[in-house]
């Protein structure tokens, strides 16, 4: 899990991007909503983020839950346990 989380926003009524806040690169982008979901959803689920925030056309904004069945390695996953010489 990272310090931002992911978010979809629309930049036309067929167009849609996934990114994480903040960052201009998008991850995705899909024709509707439905499908920006599906791929914000699965980006979600395999770097283990637990929330999406989705702006919507209008200017409503909602944040959705992701149950992820794993969550993102950790410095200490990734390096180990400390050992001392």
């Amino acid at each position: 899990m990272t310090q931002h989380h992911l978010e979809i926003l629309p930049l036309s009524r067929h167009r849609w991007i996934v990114r994480y806040e903040g960052d201009v690169t998008p991850l995705a982008e899909a024709p509707t909503l439905t499908d920006a979901r599906a791929e914000a959803r699965a980006f979600a689920m395999q770097f283990g983020e637990p929330v999406i925030h989705v702006h919507e056309l209008d200017g409503g904004f909602h944040t959705e839950d992701v149950d992820t069945p794993l969550r993102a390695p950790t410095v200490r996953d990734v390096k180990g346990p400390h050992v001392e010489p």
